[in-house]
């Protein structure tokens, strides 16, 4: 399927989602061709994971999806109501400290 769309002329995949695909695989498979938006979790990470645990996946995927540029480091989809502010906050006092 993406193939098609990048064939078609797509060039930035929005949802990017963790629970749907593997992030680091899709960057490896089409990251020459394509960039991605999003990849902090939603369903899980920003609901119900640690300030920890949020730090040490945005840096991953800045390190890694965003490796050779062609990544917009956001949440997967609209953060949901019950996201922890302090996870929220801790996303972007990450992705700012880059």
């Amino acid at each position: 399927m993406f193939e098609q769309l990048i064939e078609i002329g797509l060039d930035c995949f929005n949802p990017f989602q963790p629970e749907v695909m593997d992030v680091d695989e899709m960057k490896r498979l089409y990251g020459d061709r394509l960039s991605f938006w999003g990849g902090v979790s939603t369903q899980r990470l920003l609901p119900y994971g640690t300030v920890q645990e949020v730090r040490a996946q945005v840096k991953h995927l800045i390190a890694r999806v965003g490796k050779d540029g062609g990544y917009i480091c956001a949440p997967a989809h609209s953060i949901p109501g019950d996201a922890k502010p302090e996870n929220i906050m801790a996303m972007i006092q990450t992705v700012n400290d880059q």
